[in-house]
């Protein structure tokens, strides 16, 4: 009966795609999560103190964006189009960082990220509750957080290896890599909900 449900829920063209969206760009986002603070010591030689001040800058400016930005923003352009742009901004991000000689660019990089994954994953929601029937909308929402929570667990264990065994940029590199899919299945669901967008 279970499976049946799932098989339903990916059958819906906007449901399937934001679901992907979110694995494959939870795995790479979980991964450079995992090895950032390996990262910023190799690169940079920060440590414990310069690690906490980044995440608590962060961390602020996410809750501005998403707590002032992120529905003023799908309202005015629907949530499918602000998915697009939160991920174009995750990408702009992530490459910054990775490629930044010094630390305050990859702080700048870190901001556009920042702002990226706030108005991206608000609008996951938002698109998934739309497309689903009124009383599968919990399912759906949930099969959406389950797939997050592989992601979670995949993304580790790739940027790990990456980490160690190619280069500590390597992360930020397959991270940006994946983001080029979930932009194409996110244009997919721009030309599929005018309407919303």
């Amino acid at each position: 009966m279970k499976s049946a449900r799932i098989r339903e829920g990916f059958a819906d063209p906007i449901i399937s795609r934001v679901v992907v969206i979110s694995f494959i760009v939870v795995i790479g986002f979980a991964g450079i999560e995992a090895t950032y603070g390996l990262w910023t010591e190799a690169r940079f030689g920060w440590g414990p103190r310069q690690i906490g001040l980044a995440f608590m800058l962060v961390g602020l400016a996410g809750a501005f964006f998403q707590g002032v930005m992120t529905g003023r923003l799908a309202r005015r352009f629907g949530e499918a189009r602000v998915l697009a742009a939160g991920l174009v901004f995750m990408f702009v991000g992530i490459s910054t960082q990775g490629l930044s000689p010094n630390w305050p660019v990859a702080m700048v990089g870190f901001l556009f990220v920042c702002f990226g994954q706030s108005i991206c994953f608000p609008n996951v929601s938002a698109l998934i509750s739309q497309a689903a029937p009124p009383d599968r909308q919990g399912e759906m929402l949930g099969l959406n957080t389950s797939g997050m929570a592989l992601g979670r667990v995949a993304g580790p264990l790739a940027a790990g290896q990456a980490f160690s065994m190619i280069q500590p940029g390597a992360p930020f590199a397959m991270s940006a890599f994946l983001i080029v899919p979930a932009l194409w299945f996110a244009w997919a669901i721009v030309r599929r909900t005018p309407r919303l967008a």
